[in-house]
């Protein structure tokens, strides 16, 4: 006669896996919002843009090929944000590693991208010396604008803080020591029959 193996007790969530699980869901919801929000205004973007740079040598420069490329990626960043927040949750080494690494590579991004932002009128003024014609960096950026709402560039300006820093410290939270037994396979120790006392 053998004995039962017991069934193993249900691993329990430790807070700071559920709190990480939250940020990725609502870093996917922001990114989600941002892409909306550009979908929305780019057709108005592209149009400031070409306003802006008319009758000069970047006036076929290609905006609305970059601004659906722009939507594309951050659709992606968002789904995968989401898949990666669940999968996490059920405690998924996988998904937890691969958040690191698609974390990583938003942050990259994301930073990359205001650090584009703030180096745009570096390298604009660099054009201008090839290219008097084009406007200054303020009356670009004025005439880029000119076509959405006032809170357009504010609101996604903070939507891009709050994602970077929801990613950050949901990486944050996965790396430390108290997440990681929850990530671990529970493995079921064998234990010999028990004979029968007579």
């Amino acid at each position: 006669m053998t004995s039962a193996v017991p069934a193993s007790a249900p691993r329990v969530r430790p807070s700071t896996v559920s709190l990480a699980v939250n940020l990725l869901y609502a870093a996917a919801a922001l990114e989600l919002i941002y892409v909306i929000l550009g979908a929305v205004y780019a057709g108005k973007l592209a149009e400031g843009a070409k306003r802006a740079v008319e009758g000069t040598s970047q006036a076929n420069a290609g905006q609305g090929v970059s601004s659906v490329v722009s939507i594309v990626v951050g659709l992606v960043i968002a789904v995968l944000l989401g898949l990666l927040a669940f999968f996490v949750g059920q405690g998924k080494q996988v998904a937890r590693i691969l958040t690191w690494v698609v974390g990583g590579l938003a942050l990259c991004c994301t930073i990359g991208a205001f650090g584009f932002a703030m180096l745009g009128s570096t390298f604009w003024e660099q054009a201008r010396k090839n290219d008097p014609s084009l406007p200054t960096w303020e009356r670009y950026n004025e005439l880029l604008y000119s076509e959405v709402p006032g809170w357009y560039q504010p609101v996604t300006m903070v939507l891009s803080v709050l994602t970077v820093i929801a990613i950050l410290v949901a990486i944050i939270l996965l790396a430390l020591p108290k997440s990681h037994p929850y990530f671990r396979t529970v493995q079921q120790e064998w234990e010999p029959p028990v004979p029968p006392t007579s």
